[in-house]
């Protein structure tokens, strides 16, 4: 089979380099030595997710099955990604309901939250979980008074619903769990570019401190290590969930690695960090993108420089990258996209990562894939 030789995009901490696509071709066999793997998609179509299991091996990479427990999840719904797990919050009918999935033994269950306060009087900002314990940020209009913000915590184990609620004095807008604490990004609305960590002990449900973050603080992370990653336009800050010690990453002019915006993400065992990036400047401006803590680089995947014309345009149609995640066992970068023009379907990329980095193969999907987990 024919296989083309491309140079992958990187952006580096002080230097950018653009690419060129080169137009060599190489006639040779591309030997594949799968190793057997599963991969759950959770997959938008009709404006709600649902997940379906795809089974890859090297005679077949194919959807097996659907999760029936794990189903009609309106779009819209609030999400959490953790390395091993992803969790949905949605309201129906002023009836909050949270699903969770755990990728590590295939089961889901589902909880009915809030069953004291209705949904529809309060305005949930974001959520959190771990294993044992759920995390959910709202805030609340008072006739005549200020904003009420709230952490409301549950635990995950039992059937016993007892929350526990903690008033905060500004305005939640992200949250993760890590080592039994959790972690609060807080914006002070008088003040729209102030912000504050609060830090909580989960086992007391206690504010331990509230760190001053200064501005433009967008986001956190937790890695596969359970540092906690502060997300600025400019740099990030890594704290350590126990010692609360912090480190600091300034980027270079111009090479910021932008994944503040990615909507979907995965950290995999070495820190590095796959996400989506906006290249406005690319024929696809949502493109696979892997950053390297430690190293304080991204290589950049833009598709037009690993794809023909052809196969970007007509063969695959590629609007956007909807969804990424890492195979470690066969060392696949797994693109999920949508297809332009097509309402509600698309499919999945497999390719080696740079710097020899090849197009595997290709999957289509009755609907845009939003997340992928690898089993």
């Amino acid at each position: 089979m024919k296989i083309y030789k491309y140079v992958a995009c990187f952006v580096l901490a002080f230097s950018f380099f653009a690419c060129e696509k080169s137009s060599d071709q190489v006639d040779e066999e591309l030997i594949i030595t799968d190793s057997k793997v599963e991969y759950t998609v959770f997959i938008q179509n009709n404006n709600f997710l649902n997940g379906v299991v795809v089974g890859s091996s090297i005679e077949e990479f194919a959807v097996k099955s659907t999760l029936s427990s794990f189903n009609d999840i309106p779009s819209n719904a609030i999400t959490y990604r953790t390395p091993t797990g992803i969790s949905y919050y949605a309201t129906s009918n002023c009836k909050a309901t949270l699903q969770w999935f755990n990728a590590e033994n295939a089961t889901s269950e589902s909880v009915s939250v809030f069953e004291d306060i209705n949904p529809c009087d309060i305005d949930v900002l974001s959520m959190a979980h771990s294993n044992e314990m759920l995390a959910i940020a709202y805030e609340k209009e008072l006739l005549g008074k200020d904003k009420q913000f709230v952490v409301r915590t549950n635990s995950l184990i039992g059937s016993v619903n007892d929350p526990t609620e903690i008033s905060l004095n500004k305005k939640p807008v992200n949250v993760v769990i890590s080592t039994d604490r959790l972690f609060v990004l807080t914006m002070n609305e008088f003040i729209t570019d102030e912000f504050y960590l609060f830090v909580i002990d989960l086992n007391t449900n206690e504010i331990l401190m509230e760190l001053d973050l200064g501005l433009d603080a967008q986001r956190l992370f937790a890695n596969s290590s359970g540092d906690v990653i502060i997300s600025y336009p400019e740099f990030h800050t890594i704290l350590d969930p126990v010692t609360l010690d912090k480190s600091y990453t300034t980027y270079g002019e111009n090479t910021e690695p932008g994944f503040i915006t990615t909507t979907d993400y995965y950290i995999d065992n070495s820190g590095k960090f796959y996400f989506q990036k906006n290249m406005p400047s690319a024929e696809i401006e949502e493109v696979p993108a892997i950053y390297d803590f430690e190293k304080n680089s991204t290589v950049v995947y833009i598709f037009e420089n690993f794809l023909t014309d052809t196969e970007l345009n007509m063969k695959y149609s590629i609007a956007n990258t909807s969804a990424i995640a890492y195979d470690e066992k066969n060392n696949y970068i797994l693109i999920g996209y949508e297809k332009n023009g097509q309402t509600d379907k698309g499919g999945i990329l497999r390719i080696t990562p740079a710097p020899d980095f090849k197009l595997i193969d290709n999957i289509d999907l009755d609907g845009v894939p939003k997340t992928i987990f690898v089993k």
